[in-house]
Formats: C-alpha cells, structure tokens, sequence
C-alpha cells in the first residue's frame, strides 16, 4: 500500500485520538468519518473543491477554512441536524495540528509515529513545495516546547506568531535523500526543531563543527526512525548527509 498525504494525516489523526487523547477507536473512526463528510459537502455545495481536509498542508489555510465555517449559517444548520457530528470531528482535528494535549503524555509524537509509505511520484508546483511539511513541522516544534534539540540553552526572541521562541524546522535526513528509502522520509521522526543558529550551522558549516551536531540529533532519533520505517546506522547517515550538498532549497517552517 502506498500512501498519500491524506492517508498519512489521517493515520496521524487517529493515532493521536487513540494514543494521546486515550479515547476509543470508534471515537477516532467517527471522528475521521464527520471530516469526510464536511469535505463532500463543501464540495457539493460549490464552497471549497478539497476531496478532503487531511489533503491541506497549511496551517493558515486550515484555519481560515475553520473560520468560514463556523461562520456560514447554512453549514451550523446542517450540522445542528447532524448533531454537531461536523464540528465535533472538525474542532478535534484542530485540537490534533494546534497540538492541544501533547503537554498531557511524555515525547507525545513518539506515540504517532508509522511507517509510511514513499506516496507516487508526481509534478508539484510551486505554492505545494513551500506549503510542504507546513502542519508536520509546526506540530514538532510545538512538541517540542519551541526548544532546541541540539543545546536546550539556546535561546532566541519571542516569535510574534507563537508567542513562544522563535524556532525552526528541519529534517534530519534531506528529503534529497528520499529515493534511498522504502518509507517516506517526510515525518514526524525526521523533523527536528532548532535554533537558528544551530539550523544554519547543519546547512553552511564545515564539516568538523557540524559532525558533533549531527551525532547527538541521530542519537535523539535513532529509535524513532526504526519505528517510522527509516533504518540506517550513524556512518551511513553521516555520509549521506555529507554528499546531500546543504543549501537552501530544503523546505523548512519557522515559528
């Protein structure tokens, strides 16, 4: 089986009922189901063309979507007949990318972690190559309490957006790298949140500087990869990353 983003999200989603929220899997499949069905709805009513929520990457573009709805009498009329099934499944999901009740259980995206499927290949343009991982990296870095992964002592500036620390995202192995792997690479386990001194230091710096870096984050997530598909021993990941040539084209969130 080879997965899409939305079946990713969708697994993402039910994980985090289930493991994070301790809830049933029937609440979790109920959940998943009322998101399926305001996307057919939307788009029999002409409002939005998504085949599903799962398939929008950015947060803000979530967001506004949430907004417009709660904001459309005809849509609070059908799920008062529904009895509020939409907006159940709707405000859960938005409680899982906004990261509510990842502070209630230890290392809460261990618990999400799969092993997913390298998705087809296909042509992508520009706005989805700047709109990917957007959601994945905004809830690392939230799990990670806006902390640097490689000197929790690094500190920054209040972001105006988070009004936490300003941190960033990036992926431990370059999605470059993708081809070598049966499992995508583009997940929670390969995402780490760091300063952005730290974050430049991985892209720019010599070799010699950068190595000690490298080793304490592939120790961070060594175990996590294995669970996310992703299996490789220290000296072919510090290769790998040396012959991936560092620049700025990995896409990356800030926050």
């Amino acid at each position: 089986m080879r997965y899409d983003k939305n079946t990713m999200q969708q697994e993402y989603f039910e994980k985090y009922i289930m493991n994070v929220r301790g809830l049933s899997p029937k609440t979790a499949s109920n959940y998943h189901h009322a998101l399926m069905k305001i996307a057919k709805v939307l788009k029999e009513k002409g409002w939005y063309a998504f085949e599903s929520l799962y398939e929008i990457d950015s947060y803000a573009a979530l967001k506004e979507l949430e907004t417009a709805l709660m904001e459309n009498t005809e849509f609070v009329e059908l799920d008062e007949r529904g009895k509020n099934m939409y907006t159940a499944g709707l405000h859960n999901y938005m409680q899982f990318i906004e990261g509510e009740h990842f502070k209630r259980v230890a290392d809460p995206l261990r618990l999400l972690d799969s092993k997913i499927p390298v998705a087809p290949k296909r042509v992508q343009t520009a706005r989805e190559v700047a709109n990917r991982d957007h959601i994945l990296v905004r809830q690392v870095l939230m799990a990670e309490q806006y902390t640097c992964l490689c000197d929790a002592s690094h500190t920054t500036f209040t972001a105006a957006r988070t009004r936490s620390q300003y941190m960033e995202g990036h992926h431990l192995i370059p999605m470059k790298a993708q081809d070598d792997f049966d499992y995508s690479i583009d997940v929670y386990a390969n995402i780490v949140c760091l300063c952005p001194t730290c974050h430049r230091l991985l892209h720019h710096g010599i070799k010699e500087e950068k190595k000690p870096a490298l080793n304490h984050l592939f120790d961070l997530r060594r175990d996590r990869l294995v669970d996310s598909g992703i299996r490789l021993g220290k000296k072919e990941f510090l290769e790998l990353v040396e012959h991936t040539c560092p620049d700025d084209t990995q896409t990356r969130a800030r926050y």
